[in-house]
């Protein structure tokens, strides 16, 4: 999957003067690999499981900026703006058509373009085991 997005938004203020321009640009790129059989070397009751698993690596880069100008000038001035970056690896395993296990580590790192904001970087990880009753 690749995916690619752009847009720009400008607003006219007649009580200041200011024109108001904000531009984004964002890049995501996935990929996915389904493999059966895949963990065929662990055993339950002695028989090997045949069983699914899903891998899957999401990448997106997203470039935002703020810029306000007044109109009797030439210069623009940024207000606020990022640079975003998510890294998103994951794992599914399907164990049986009722047991699921997921492991999966998400990753944003979030820098400003301003210098009153600080970077910010979250990092997200687990095992999720899903267990269906329902017949």
């Amino acid at each position: 999957m690749f995916q690619y997005k752009k847009s720009r938004t400008v607003s006219l203020s007649l009580i200041d003067f200011q024109l108001s321009e904000s531009r984004s640009t964002e890049f995501t790129i996935g990929a996915g690999y389904r493999k059966r059989g895949a963990f065929s070397w662990i055993k339950f009751r002695g028989k090997p499981l045949q069983n699914d698993a899903s891998f899957r690596l999401d990448v997106g880069l997203r470039d935002d900026i703020t810029a306000n100008s007044r109109l009797d000038q030439d210069q623009s001035l940024p207000t606020n703006g990022q640079k975003v970056i998510t890294i998103n690896p994951t794992i599914d395993y399907v164990i049986s058509n009722r047991v699921n296990l997921k492991l999966y580590f998400e990753q944003r790192r979030v820098e400003p373009k301003i210098s009153t904001s600080p970077p910010i970087t979250t990092t997200r990880c687990g095992l999720q085991l899903r267990i269906s009753l329902a017949q």
